[in-house]
């Protein structure tokens, strides 16, 4: 009696081992496994100038909102009036600088299509230090200009609302390098 008791629970422990591993889940894995792993075809991330250089054109009602001015505030008029200047200087210079950008982007897209076949990454190394010397002289009159939008806001705006802005635009920044 005992033996065949003994005898029974070992056919019922295996028969449930058995179907533990052989659920499902276990065999759509199986199968998955024995496809052949085939890689999506993955596109070069794409080069912004813009970004590359720093070169930020600030929507003027998020700034105003992000750094506490008011509407019916004094000085929100020359806040105003100093982003309009500072955004048509930008685009200003973005608009003497297009060959160069336009150059610098196409010498970019190329080394990175060509490291991206070779999966040689040194290329897109050299040509982005190459790109990056082309574009210092027009980096130097971004950070410029940038310097002295900081000193007319910081004439203007109250020591809180400085603060919130020079906050933004570090942040701002850290969003576009990303």
């Amino acid at each position: 009696m005992i033996k065949h008791v003994f005898f029974i629970s070992i056919i019922l422990f295996s028969a449930t081992s058995v179907a533990q591993f052989d659920s499902q889940y276990n065999r759509g894995r199986r199968t998955q496994q024995r496809q052949p792993m085939t890689t999506p075809k993955q596109k070069p991330p794409s080069f912004n100038v813009e970004k590359a250089i720093g070169m930020n054109i600030y929507n003027i009602e998020k700034v105003m909102k992000k750094i506490g001015v008011k509407g019916s505030s004094n000085h929100r008029q020359d806040v105003t009036n100093i982003f309009k200047h500072f955004n048509k200087d930008l685009n200003q210079v973005k608009r003497i600088n297009t060959f160069l950008f336009s150059e610098g982007k196409s010498k970019m897209e190329a080394a990175q299509k060509e490291s991206f076949n070779t999966r040689d990454y040194s290329i897109l190394q050299d040509t982005y230090k190459e790109v990056t010397a082309t574009f210092e002289p027009v980096t130097k009159i971004v950070k410029e200009k940038e310097d002295h939008l900081d000193e007319k806001l910081k004439k203007i705006l109250s020591v809180k609302e400085y603060k919130k802005w020079k906050k933004y635009k570090t942040n701002l920044k850290k969003k576009k390098s990303l």
